[in-house]
């Protein structure tokens, strides 16, 4: 395990020294997400001077959960996408037979490869959110604290193994760019609840596309609102999830082995 930690540090130093020669980029992407949440954050104050509630969720519930979704949107800049974006790459180009006779496993290195950690500066703004929704709603107590931490753990753990499934199609299509750009439709269907929307939408982005589990169940965990059912739900359904992308990887990795050999 202590190996393990040493080369993510390695790998974090490499891509520190490739960022800080692109340092305006970085600044520019914080700026930019910056004015889109306080856009998001605009609009939804406008929409709640006409109505008092969206789906059951008042102003600073719907805050909270811009918070999560803001969030996640940082984790997958600073860690997913870069990393996980690459996989495409390596097939496409033939760079992986590179990482299978490395002495760790394939799946670490693509995992963690790429951290743009100058980028983690915008994790703040998401949780700045979430702590303003949290007193709003007087929810700051340990133990919704202990179940935000929890469910934002799954909710990572959701959107990396779907990440990864869809990226592990590479070995077998050559175009899942466009595939793969369905990790990014919890930041747009899951900015409002899910019980807003029609039912035939609940059910696509509950057991589909499971917006609710990544964003919904965080929010209503940091809000003291979460059930017992979608709690226990969300940690089953991150836990099929990782194992069945893990399942996925390792099967597709088993067939590239054997065709070049």
């Amino acid at each position: 395990m202590k190996r393990y930690f040493k080369l993510i540090a390695l790998f974090i130093r490499a891509t520190v020294q490739v960022q800080l020669e692109y340092r305006s980029g970085a600044v520019g992407r914080v700026i930019a997400n910056l004015l889109s949440t306080a856009t998001t954050i605009l609009l939804l104050w406008a929409m709640f001077q006409q109505v008092e509630s969206v789906g059951g969720w008042n102003f600073d519930q719907v805050l909270v959960l811009i918070g999560i979704v803001t969030t996640i949107d940082y984790v997958v800049e600073v860690w997913l996408y870069p990393s996980l974006s690459k996989i495409t790459t390596y097939v496409q180009r033939g760079e992986f037979d590179v990482l299978l006779v490395k002495p760790v496993p394939s799946q670490f290195l693509v995992t963690f490869r790429y951290l743009q950690v100058l980028d983690i500066f915008g994790l703040a703004t998401g949780l700045a959110i979430i702590g303003i929704g949290m007193h709003r709603t007087g929810s700051i107590e340990p133990l919704n604290l202990a179940l935000l931490v929890l469910f934002l753990i799954a909710a990572v753990a959701i959107i990396y193994s779907l990440y990864l499934a869809l990226s592990t199609l590479a070995f077998w299509f050559t175009r899942i760019e466009e595939v793969a750009s369905m990790i990014w439709l919890h930041s747009t269907a899951g900015s409002f609840p899910v019980a807003a929307y029609p039912p035939w939408a609940r059910l696509l982005f509950t057991f589909v596309l499971p917006v609710a589990f990544v964003t919904n169940v965080p929010a209503e965990a940091a809000t003291g609102r979460l059930s017992l059912e979608w709690g226990l739900g969300a940690l089953a359904f991150s836990t099929f999830a990782l194992c069945g992308a893990t399942w996925l990887w390792n099967l597709a990795i088993r067939n590239y082995s054997s065709a070049s050999s």
